[in-house]
């Protein structure tokens, strides 16, 4: 009897054991609760490296930057114009060649400088070789330009007042700075005349020039021979393929030696000012 009831008892505790879970603690009631201390046992997480710049790529884009580059692109735009004339007294004449008479007298006449400013338009087509900052550009455009001149009779009074348009083929080569999306540059340009409107020869057939030879020849034929050089230099500012940008140019003077007959020439100085807007396509 004592047997069963030592195995019952045994059997009641074994599965009361088992009903307690694994991690609970059986604390005494007159214990005192301490808070227990929680150990963590995942490892500080190291700091993270900036990242280190890649120097190959750097270096490739340092060498592309020192290569030649080639471009090329088209612009066109509006200018405005003026002459610039040194102001001198020439003998009018006639067809013939022989001077202009009143009463007796000589017509003398004054031409004179007319600072209001003609507008004209251009276009054309450039190439660009580049290296680094670095670039150089020469340009063929087509130029339609203008300007007013005045000239002045012997008491002061307006004789003519020419106003004169004229097409030429300019050729400037451009060094320069480019600096983000912006650039600068300036340059040497020359122009080649190609063609003039009536009223401008149609003023200047009463006036006669000598040749290097000395031999007197209409004033009209020797505007065609006497190719302009200049100066060119602007700002301009590229987005993505296309661009805007603005000059200023200025022709040194031309001169010509007014006279008719054997009598002593007068020499004429002219010269042209131009601000030049465009836009243009780059590829």
């Amino acid at each position: 009897m004592k047997l069963r009831l030592l195995i019952l008892l045994s059997l009641i505790s074994t599965s009361l054991i088992a009903q307690v879970p694994k991690d609970t603690v059986v604390v005494p009631k007159d214990s005192v609760m301490v808070t227990p201390f929680v150990i963590n046992d995942e490892k500080p997480q190291k700091k993270r490296k900036k990242p280190q710049r890649d120097t190959t790529d750097r270096s490739m884009e340092e060498y592309r930057r020192d290569n030649l580059g080639f471009q090329w692109g088209i612009r066109g735009g509006v200018n405005l114009n003026s002459f610039s004339i040194k102001e001198i007294a020439v003998t009018r004449v006639t067809s013939s060649g022989t001077p202009v008479l009143v009463n007796g007298s000589t017509v003398n006449d004054n031409l004179l400088t007319n600072s209001e400013m003609v507008m004209g338009y251009l276009g054309g087509f450039f190439i660009r070789t580049t290296r680094g900052s670095f670039y150089l550009q020469p340009e063929v455009l087509y130029n339609r330009k203008g300007g007013r001149f005045d000239i002045l009779q012997s008491d002061g009074k307006l004789y003519k007042r020419v106003n004169a348009t004229y097409s030429v083929i300019d050729v400037p080569v451009l060094l320069g700075i480019r600096f983000r999306q912006g650039r600068i540059f300036a340059g040497p340009m020359i122009e080649f005349p190609i063609n003039f409107n009536d009223e401008l020869l149609t003023a200047v057939k009463t006036y006669k020039v000598k040749d290097e030879q000395g031999s007197v020849i209409d004033f009209k034929k020797e505007l065609f021979k006497h190719p302009s050089v200049g100066l060119s230099a602007g700002i301009g500012f590229e987005f993505n393929h296309f661009f805007i940008e603005g000059r200023f140019e200025i022709t040194n003077p031309i001169n010509y030696n007014i006279s008719y007959n054997n009598d002593a020439s007068k020499n004429l100085q002219v010269s042209t000012r131009s601000l030049v807007l465009s836009i243009g396509f780059i590829k």
